[in-house]
Order: structure tokens, then C-alpha cells, then sequence
């Protein structure tokens, strides 16, 4: 009996290893982002590291090009088997996405080592214009770019009377008025010699500039001196008051680990029960509270009335400007000087001013002839021990009144170890 045929079965289906279309096409993108990325990172990141040995825009550019390049391209030249070409560009760019993506992200994880190369590398592309990259560099230091508005331009100094301190923003204002213009036949030119102490009308801005010794004897009742203790150590720096409720600006620095504190005013007045409102590391300001009628020792309220904060961004190069210090625990001493440039230093807007400052000076207001605080006397360029002279920086108003605020619910007594300092 013949036996049955078999019953045919059904041919297995081909599996495939194959990654889908749409798989392929997704690691596409990712390792185009990871390399256009990891490009510009590692690019930064490199020129902020040999930027640490020289400020050579092309040695920079062409040591981190080369790195950047040829050590990716080496690494898959090594790892392509001898003779064999299929697969060799998914190898370059898997390598050159691992590569960049690795070194970028190792770079920026050890921002507190290498943060300020990168913020220096910022300072130098913002230097020279590239301030997109610049930004990145920031970025990648874990810092917030702040770049200045343009200044504005003061109109040429042809047609008004011109004094030789005159604030140039008032020069403009009257310089663009044709009605004034015409008032004023009799104009000087901006060259000549002029009386220095003679105030100018401030035309459109309803302030004339005054004197150094008009404004000293109007606003120094509301600069204080600061005597800090931080455990055995005493120091002090400089503050003013900003409102009549007893709001008193100064450094963050100045009292940043005091275990005890006493604000004097110009007449003798001390207070020693201080809060903290606001205490902002990377401003470099805080805002103290104290009730201006129970100061020490039953003595006499302070007569003192509250500062005009200007506008930081009017400022011009070139304006006069005066500080009101305690530099070397010299008590309300008095400084004069320009507005030296609006600049960029470490990521951050900065006045720089060749009013001489002190180590004292710390907390202080700048201010312009009219009398409005323009900035917080902050540092010396490049440090006390550099030999510079008069390359001084303050910060700009504007970041301080950024900080002011109706109430304080944050505040906290100077010295208390138990509370956080309040960021803003």
C-alpha cells in the first residue's frame, strides 16, 4: 500500500536584522544634532583650555580645529578593518558624533572646574564680535550673558554752551532743540576754556548738573559706613539708603559671612539690629532693613533722605561721575573721575569708571552730576596687587532695582546661621 504523501508545510517567513526605515532615519538625525553640536561645543570648549596659554585668536581657532578634527578621524581609521570600505562612513560618523558629543559633555559636566575658561573664552569672542558664540560660551560656563545696550550717541557739541564737565546726554538734549539753539547766539565752542564749577542747564531733563562739593554736601548724609565682623575678622565697606522705610544697598560681598554687623550714617546715627531683604551672590548687591527711628544708644535719628536711582542704560562714555566712600576706613570720603567704557567682564554689564575707588569703597554709589545713583562701586580691575590705575567697575543701577521690591517676605537677621541667605 503506497504511503501517504506528506502534507506540504508552509515555507517560514525570512526575519530580517535589518533596522526599519524609520529607525535609520531617526539615528540619522540624532548623530547630525549630536555632531553639529558636539562640533561647536568642543570647539569652545577647546579654545577656552588653550586660551589659558595664550590670547592668540588663530592659535586658539586652528589648535582646537585640529583636535577637534583629527582625532576623531584617526580613532575611525584605527577602528576600520584593514581592506574593507563597506560600512566605513557609518563608522567616521558614528565616531565623530561619539567623539564630539564625549568631549563636549565632559567639559560642561566639570563646569566648576572649567567654568571660568569658558567665560573668559566669552569675553574674548564678545571682544571681537562674535557675540553668538559667545553666548554659547557663557552657556556652557553655567553663566547668563548680559550684554549692554548700545550707548546712546550724544549729539556733537557745536551749537550749545558747553561745560567742561557737562553731562553729554544734556548736551544732546539741548542741542536738539532748535528753539534753544536759537535762544543761545552767543554759543562756545566745545574746545574752549570754560568755568568748571559753573552747573549747566539740563534742559529737557529737568536736573542740572551740579558740583562735586553742591553734591557732596546734598548726599553724603545718605552714605553710610558698614563695620562687619566675620568671626575674628573686622572689616568694613560702604552703603546708602533708597527709600525712607530704612532700605540700605550695599555688596553682597561686603556682608557675605558676617556674624555681626553696625551701619553708622554721617551724623553719628548706628544700628546694629539689621535684616537681610535681599542677598544676591551673582549681582554682588544685597538690600539691608533697618528701622531708621531706633538707632543705638538712644541717639539721634539719622538725617538722611532717600538716594534717586538713575538709569544705568543713558549713561555716556566720557560723563563725569562721583563716589562717596569709605576707601581704607577713610569715612565719607569723596572721588571724582569719568565713565570710562560699558563693558563685558566675566559674562556681566559692568560700568568701568576712572573714579579712583579703594578696598572700602565696596557697596558705595556712583553717581552722575545730577545727582542719581548710576552704579554700586563693586572692584578694581584685575584686583588691588596689579598696578592698574583707576580701572574701576561698578554695577550697573538697574541690576540693583531689579531687586527692589514692595516687601521682603524672605528676610532674615544679619548673622543668623540658622537662615538661607533670599535669592532674587
Amino acid at each position: 500500500m503506497p504511503s501517504p504523501k506528506p502534507t506540504p508545510k508552509a515555507a517560514p517567513r525570512p526575519t530580517s536584522s535589518e533596522p526599519s526605515t524609520g529607525f535609520r532615519v531617526a539615528l540619522t538625525l540624532l548623530k547630525i544634532v549630536a555632531i553639529v553640536w558636539g562640533f561647536v561645543a568642543t570647539m569652545i570648549s577647546l579654545m577656552a583650555v588653550v586660551g589659558a596659554m595664550t590670547e592668540n585668536g588663530y592659535a586658539r581657532v586652528l589648535i582646537a580645529l585640529a583636535v577637534t578634527v583629527i582625532v576623531p578621524l584617526a580613532i575611525a581609521d584605527r577602528l576600520l578593518p584593514e581592506g574593507q570600505t563597506k560600512g566605513g562612513a557609518s563608522i567616521v560618523t558614528d565616531v565623530l558624533a561619539l567623539f564630539l558629543l564625549g568631549v563636549g559633555l565632559a567639559f560642561t559636566g566639570a563646569a566648576k572646574v572649567t567654568g571660568s575658561l569658558y567665560v573668559k573664552e566669552g569675553d574674548r569672542l564678545a571682544a571681537a564680535g562674535y557675540k553668538e558664540l559667545a553666548q554659547v560660551a557663557y552657556l556652557l560656563g553655567g553663566v547668563k550673558p548680559a550684554f549692554p545696550e548700545p550707548a546712546p550717541t550724544a549729539a556733537p557739541a557745536t551749537d550749545v554752551a558747553a561745560d567742561a564737565g557737562a553731562d553729554a546726554e544734556a548736551a544732546a538734549d539741548a542741542s536738539a532743540s532748535a528753539d534753544a539753539a536759537a535762544a543761545t547766539p552767543e554759543a562756545t565752542d566745545a574746545g574752549a576754556a570754560v568755568d568748571a564749577s559753573a552747573p549747566v542747564d539740563a534742559g529737557a531733563t529737568g536736573k542740572a548738573d551740579k558740583t562735586p562739593a553742591e553734591l557732596f554736601r546734598e548726599l553724603s548724609p545718605s552714605v553710610v559706613t558698614i563695620f562687619v565682623k566675620k568671626g575674628e575678622a573686622q572689616g568694613g565697606g560702604t552703603g546708602f539708603l533708597i527709600d525712607e522705610a530704612g532700605v540700605v544697598v550695599t555688596n553682597h560681598h561686603v556682608i557675605d559671612g558676617a556674624t555681626s554687623a553696625r551701619i553708622k550714617f554721617e551724623n553719628g546715627a548706628g544700628f546694629d539690629d539689621i535684616q537681610v531683604l535681599v542677598d544676591n551672590h551673582e549681582a554682588d548687591l544685597a538690600l539691608l532693613g533697618i528701622d531708621l527711628k531706633k538707632p543705638l544708644e538712644g541717639g539721634a535719628a539719622p538725617d538722611a533722605k532717600s538716594l534717586d536711582l538713575g538709569d544705568s542704560e543713558k549713561i555716556v562714555v566720557g560723563e563725569r561721575a562721583i563716589a562717596i566712600g569709605n576707601p581704607l576706613g577713610l569715612e565719607h570720603t569723596l572721588t571724582d573721575g569719568l565713565v570710562s567704557a560699558r563693558r563685558l567682564h566675566e559674562g556681566r554689564q559692568w560700568i568701568q569708571i576712572s573714579v579712583p575707588i579703594s578696598p572700602g569703597n565696596s557697596g558705595g554709589p556712583l553717581f552722575n552730576m545730577r545727582g542719581e545713583v548710576i552704579g554700586i562701586n563693586t572692584a578694581q580691575f584685575g584686583g588691588a596687587f596689579t598696578g592698574a590705575q583707576n580701572l574701576n567697575l561698578a554695577v550697573p543701577v538697574n541690576e540693583l532695582k531689579r531687586l527692589v521690591k514692595s516687601s521682603y517676605p524672605g528676610r532674615r537677621k544679619l548673622g543668623d546661621p540658622n537662615a538661607s541667605s533670599s535669592q532674587w
